[in-house]
């Protein structure tokens, strides 16, 4: 028996629009929740990336149970058999003694024009030698989707029969049908779903990541010497100057409604003391809620801020990133409780001119200081309150 390709289009079920707007929507979404989740995490907000996580979530299942739903709709695959010869075989290597051997193969079903179709299909290592090129072998695929083709390894006598004396012709290689649920077009509006749901996120909250990673110091630097990237000062900073004929006396001060103690405030603060010229000081203090430089200077001439200057230093050379942990170590060690008062001064010793740093807390019971030098390394632990 000749089986021969008869003319004609092939043709094949392709995605609806529908489905296509499904996807892209579902892309969207799914950019989206990522996007709030990493944006949430680096600005520090708990609600947005948790928010984020549970749509992400919610997303999954949704998606999960609509497939599953429509699947169920569906009514059952009619599965057709046909036969087939083998254009090209390819085997790949595999531990297994099953390998997974990619085919090239013309179909010719009895109720439409014949095809090719390219798929893989795992055959055991001892039966490859029966599936050479140009061999007839029985297949079957779903009515409605000719590319999901399966090779029938045992077949009934009757398709082995028929098999065994048919000869075919080779199909054009136009006629190959491929699934089109893998068009990488879709995939394509895909990804661009995704990278704008997440880009929305992105512009949404684009103040905040600027403001906490993004921006740099007022002099175009990357960050001073404590090692902390600059950040732009808050908004709810105020910064006031005074000066007086003497530059060695001359104060700048900021208050902040922020705790000082807050990840990088500290930092934010000392960016708005520099916007109003304050690089350099010969005493500096710190509180819960304000800052107050003195003897401050541009960072020129006697007050550049190195030890071989004199008593003035550069602020933003300070471990700010580690006061906090000081304040911390000093109540921890003193006794005194999460709501006492604290204080840092920080300046030059008198006699050896290095740095020292000193946190003082301070409740009812009374006070006690933590010394510690530049780089915020501990040299005298805090003693009992009294």
């Amino acid at each position: 028996m000749t089986i021969t390709e008869t003319s004609g289009p092939t043709e094949s079920r392709r995605t609806g629009p529908a489905a296509l707007l499904g996807g892209l929507l579902t892309g969207a979404l799914t950019g989206a929740a990522v996007a709030a989740v990493v944006v949430g995490i680096i600005i520090g907000k708990a609600v947005l990336w948790g928010a984020g996580a549970g749509f992400f979530v919610l997303v999954v299942l949704v998606t999960s149970l609509a497939g599953r739903r429509t699947r169920a709709r569906a009514p059952a695959a009619e599965r057709r058999r046909a036969l087939a010869m083998i254009e090209s075989r390819r085997a790949t290597s595999g531990e297994l003694a099953d390998v997974p051997v990619s085919f090239v193969l013309t179909v010719a079903p009895e109720d439409r024009s014949a095809y090719r179709v390219a798929f893989s299909q795992s055959i055991n290592l001892v039966d490859i030698a029966d599936y050479p090129v140009r061999r007839v072998v029985v297949v079957e695929y779903p009515a409605h989707e000719p590319w999901d083709v399966t090779i029938v390894t045992r077949p009934d006598q009757e398709w082995a029969r028929r098999a065994a004396e048919a000869s075919m012709d080779s199909a054009p290689g136009s006629t190959l049908v491929k699934n089109p649920n893998r068009d990488g077009l879709h995939c394509l509006f895909s990804l661009l779903a995704i990278a704008l749901g997440a880009a929305l996120v992105v512009l949404l909250f684009r103040a905040e990541l600027f403001r906490e990673d993004g921006a740099t110091g007022v002099d175009g630097s990357g960050g001073g010497a404590g090692g902390g990237p600059q950040v732009s000062a808050s908004a709810s900073v105020s910064v006031s100057v005074s000066a007086s004929a003497s530059v060695s006396s001359r104060t700048s001060t900021a208050r902040t409604t922020e705790s000082m103690l807050r990840d990088g405030q500290m930092r934010r603060t000392v960016d708005a003391l520099a916007t109003a010229g304050a690089l350099t000081a010969t005493a500096f203090r710190i509180e819960e809620h304000g800052m107050a430089a003195e003897g401050v200077g541009d960072g020129t001439g006697a007050d550049s801020g190195t030890e071989a200057d004199g008593p003035s230093f550069a602020l933003r050379s300070l471990p700010y990133e580690r006061l906090p942990g000081l304040v911390r170590t000093a109540r921890t060690t003193s006794g005194a409780g999460d709501d006492s008062s604290w204080r840092v001064d920080i300046a030059r010793d008198a006699k050896t001119g290095a740095l020292v740093i000193r946190v003082t807390v301070t409740d009812p019971r009374g006070s006690a200081t933590l010394r510690a030098d530049a780089r915020g390394r501990v040299t005298e632990p805090a003693g009992a309150l009294g």
